[in-house]
């Protein structure tokens, strides 16, 4: 579990079905995401595969629901694999529900898997990728300070077109130097 100054980010349970499918059905969700809008029995299967990386050792794998810490309502989701062990990279992304975009969730997510990455897993770089027209996760990552590595031309298929997508990392020496006093990012919590 991670603890943020709003947020738990928790293992998923069987339970969250219903909480995941309320936002990922809606287009806000998809809309980025190569993927066709899920229908319940894929968030089940989604689900059953989060639970069964949970079993495996060494984990790689940490799909979290992001729940608030007041009321436990799932308001997004946090992901971080390890992509390579023996040179510690790891690749991360997160979602934030429709309803509660535009909060500074999803850079408190972000920050909290920087965090975990790199002080909890011991990972050397983080990557994230997004679609190259979703600005607001380009926003995200450049607030969490993660540099852009650059564009992957129509790398990705869906729903009948050629999607590029835009690559973004952080060191955890860029990490710590910003997170430190004066520094752009801070170690934990939202940017305003």
């Amino acid at each position: 579990m991670i603890e943020t100054r709003r947020l738990l980010l928790r293992d998923v349970l069987r339970a969250d079905a219903e909480g995941f499918h309320a936002y990922r059905r809606r287009e806000a969700y998809w809309r980025h995401v190569p993927m066709e809008p899920p229908t319940r029995k894929q968030i089940d299967e989604f689900l059953e595969q989060c639970l069964r990386e949970q079993e495996e050792s060494p984990r790689s794998s940490y799909c979290l629901a992001a729940t608030l810490k007041d009321t436990n309502e799932i308001v997004g989701e946090a992901l971080l694999r390890i992509r390579s062990a023996r040179h510690c990279q790891g690749e991360m992304g997160w979602a934030v529900a429709e309803l509660h975009q535009g909060k500074g969730f999803a850079t408190e997510i972000g920050l909290a898997l920087l965090r975990f990455g790199f002080g909890e897993i011991g990972l050397h770089r983080i990557f994230a990728r997004t679609r190259c027209e979703n600005f607001a996760s380009r926003r995200v990552m450049a607030k969490i300070g993660m540099r852009e590595e650059g564009i992957l031309r129509e790398n990705v298929r869906a729903r009948g077109e050629w999607w590029s997508s835009v690559q973004c990392s952080i060191l955890v020496h860029e990490y710590g130097a910003a997170s430190a006093p004066g520094g752009a990012v801070p170690a934990d919590g939202p940017i305003s």
